[in-house]
């Protein structure tokens, strides 16, 4: 990401639909797992900060980035347990966290197995990791490429990058389903016309009174999460544990 977007991702973080909805969802999975009053987290890949906040009303909340502009911006803005990595290694001892969250993070990474046992390892033995990834790999396309993403994902795929790195999976679903019809619409209009995507257009501006509404499905959504797990949608969302 070019230095300039990080400004502009933190601001959509605080207003634009996909962003508001998909952390009400992932809020409603993070509360479903916390099983204690002492809650520890590992947020991968924090980003702009984004789901900093929501994370830090369930427990106690450490962050970190491979992008040393990322860091930089989230220490200008007051954010302090945030440490800076350089590769899948993580600098912290096994057995430390009860939850890991990687929030559309795996996706980017080319060794995500090896990525998958190091969350792993600093978990503790009832803790879980919660990851959310984009999915189907039909749906790939020039915002994959400007994004630098490594692969989509169906359910079954991650599922077993899970199962071979030793983790089973709790709860899984697809998300953010209602868009499903819209992106498809989308990226079929890209290759249509042969549009040029950057990182810089990946989001569709809608007017205020459309943000606020797939807004509010989104919320929606995210009620049905706690007794339902949906059959297709745009992202992929799972729970895991450490395999017996």
């Amino acid at each position: 990401m070019k230095t300039t977007e990080y400004a502009m991702m933190a601001e959509r973080e605080k207003t634009y639909w996909w962003h508001i909805g998909r952390l009400r969802v992932i809020q409603g999975y993070v509360q479903r797992a916390k099983n204690k009053k002492k809650f520890t987290i590992l947020n991968i890949g924090c980003g702009t900060g984004g789901t900093i906040d929501m994370l830090e009303s369930f427990g106690e909340t450490e962050n970190v980035d491979i992008s040393d502009e990322a860091i930089k911006f989230m220490r200008k803005h007051g954010y302090k347990r945030i440490t800076k990595v350089n590769d899948i290694k993580l600098p912290f001892n096994a057995k430390t966290y009860d939850m890991v969250g990687a929030f559309d993070v795996l996706e980017h990474i080319e060794k995500h197995v090896e990525a998958l046992k190091e969350w792993k390892r600093v978990i503790k033995d009832d803790g879980v990791i919660i990851i959310t990834v984009p999915a189907y790999q039909w749906l790939w396309s020039g915002h994959d490429v400007s994004l630098h993403h490594k692969r989509r994902y169906t359910i079954k795929s991650l599922t077993a990058a899970a199962k071979e790195a030793g983790l089973k999976p709790v709860k899984k679903s697809y998300a953010i389903v209602f868009s499903l019809p819209l992106v498809v619409g989308f990226r079929l209009l890209d290759k249509t016309l042969r549009r040029k995507v950057s990182s810089e257009t990946s989001y569709v501006n809608v007017p205020s009174w459309m943000n606020s509404f797939f807004t509010k499905l989104l919320y929606g959504e995210a009620k049905l999460h706690d007794v339902v797990s949906f059959p297709f949608g745009t992202s992929v969302i799972a729970v895991f544990r450490k395999a017996a």
